[in-house]
């Protein structure tokens, strides 16, 4: 690198002292073919050394010098291929302030939500390739359930900086925890360890020989991604919409609360129609305790929400 850059920087000065003179005019006589060659060997050396450099400022001290001709013409190409070029573009930095904190499920005992002064959003963007359920805890330490998505999808939360999102599989067992940031932030959810975990040899019942010959046969078959084995055919897993979520068999349950209805998880309904104490529902005391203290995005999703339609 060194080498480089002495040898550069030595091209530099030969094309400044080249392009410094002036070019001889054409004397008359037997001198005229001599001046002539003298001429054009200092055009091509300044040339080269422009070229050695390849930077726009090279071409046009070299094009101020020597402005026709054909090496003119040459600058005036290698100028504009500069010119084409794109520039670099500058990678993307996320800010400090924007990037949600991760804490362990063993701190769960422990974490509860504080005041809630600094409101900010957080994006949960499930790239698991598993079902991925959110509870906030509250102010008393308890989860309470906000949903799920399905691989693929992905949900806002209006939140709070001090309010902890507890990311669960379906059936509730706690896989991460996440601290919201100052400014919006996105997090995305990937495939864990947990996802494949295996039970523990200790849980593990010995099984005789003639049984596990039996266990060896069943599982002959075995079936694609997205597919489940049922009745000895593997059959193609659905997506179990909205307030429900799918077991690690590829069972459809709905959320608490909710009861299945013409294949949708839907809230209970009474004989005229209305839903049954739909303050209930997931997520309604956080939109509630909000709304309370002036957050009037929390306000529009309790009524719409929460209250008897």
């Amino acid at each position: 690198m060194t080498l480089r850059k002495t040898a550069i920087g030595l091209a530099a000065c030969a094309l400044a002292i080249l392009v410094a003179i002036p070019p001889h005019n054409v004397q008359a006589g037997g001198a005229a073919p001599e001046a002539g060659n003298a001429q054009l060997d200092r055009e091509k050396s300044a040339f080269e050394s422009a070229k050695e450099l390849g930077t726009a400022d090279a071409w046009n001290a070299f094009l101020s010098s020597y402005p026709t001709g054909f090496h003119a013409d040459l600058a005036r190409a290698y100028l504009k291929k500069l010119g084409d070029q794109p520039a670099a573009e500058a990678p993307v930095l996320v800010p400090s302030s924007a990037r949600a904190g991760e804490r362990p499920c063993s701190e769960l005992p422990q974490l509860r939500s504080e005041h809630s002064r600094e409101p900010t959003k957080i994006t949960f963007v499930n790239k698991s390739g598993m079902y991925r359920s959110f509870m906030w805890i509250d102010f008393d330490g308890k989860q309470q359930s906000y949903g799920g998505v399905n691989s693929g999808d992905q949900m806002t939360f209006d939140t709070f900086r001090t309010h902890p999102w507890v990311i669960a599989t379906g059936p509730g067992d706690c896989l991460q925890i996440f601290m919201p940031a100052a400014e919006p932030s996105t997090v995305e959810l990937l495939r864990l360890d947990a996802d494949d975990a295996k039970p523990s040899p200790q849980n593990i019942t010995k099984r005789s020989e003639p049984e596990k010959k039996a266990e060896t046969k069943k599982k002959t078959l075995v079936c694609a991604k997205n597919y489940k084995l049922q009745n000895g055919k593997c059959v193609l897993l659905q997506n179990c919409g909205k307030n429900a979520y799918r077991s690690p068999e590829g069972d459809c349950y709905c959320n608490k609360g909710y009861q299945m209805q013409n294949g949708k998880c839907v809230w209970p309904h009474d004989k005229k129609g209305f839903e049954i104490a739909p303050w209930k529902k997931g997520g309604c005391k956080t939109w509630q305790a909000q709304c309370s203290q002036g957050n009037g995005g929390a306000c529009v999703k309790y009524e719409e929400n929460c209250q008897v339609n």
